[in-house]
């Protein structure tokens, strides 16, 4: 049964504070950060849908998925949040974790290319954020 949605995109890295217009941690606008407790839930749920968009467009580059079910088991079993219309975050996730040295990519439902690195899928998430704030909000500051 899958988790509801974390109350907020943040991990806890806020690059914001240091000048970002885009955060380096969460990948959302300096001002979404910002207002993020202000907003009404419909609001959250469009930057949700944008982050969540990103992660389907940058991930299929470094992962494949054999096994949607064992995903999702690890997900529960790191009681990690997930979407289950949605596994790319719940696979973020888990590559996150990997990186932090507290799991093994190892039968996990989902194999990583040869191309694979955490700090790849981090520039290009970031360079995908950036870009949409330099398309739709930075004119308007």
């Amino acid at each position: 049964m899958p988790s509801s949605r974390p109350k907020t995109p943040c991990i806890g890295l806020c690059s914001t504070v240091f000048g970002d217009s885009v955060c380096r941690g969460c990948m959302r606008f300096v001002h979404e950060v910002i207002d993020w407790n202000k907003y009404y839930p419909e609001q959250k749920q469009i930057v949700w849908q944008r982050l969540d968009d990103h992660l389907r467009v940058i991930l299929p580059q470094f992962v494949k998925i054999y096994d949607p079910r064992k995903i999702v088991a690890h997900l529960q079993m790191q009681r990690i949040v997930y979407d289950d219309k949605n596994l790319w975050r719940g696979i973020y996730s888990l590559l996150r974790l990997h990186d932090k040295g507290f799991i093994v990519l190892e039968d996990l439902g989902f194999t990583v290319k040869e191309n694979y690195q955490w700090t790849l899928i981090q520039q290009q998430l970031y360079q995908l954020a950036s870009a949409h704030y330099q398309k739709d909000f930075a004119r308007h500051f």
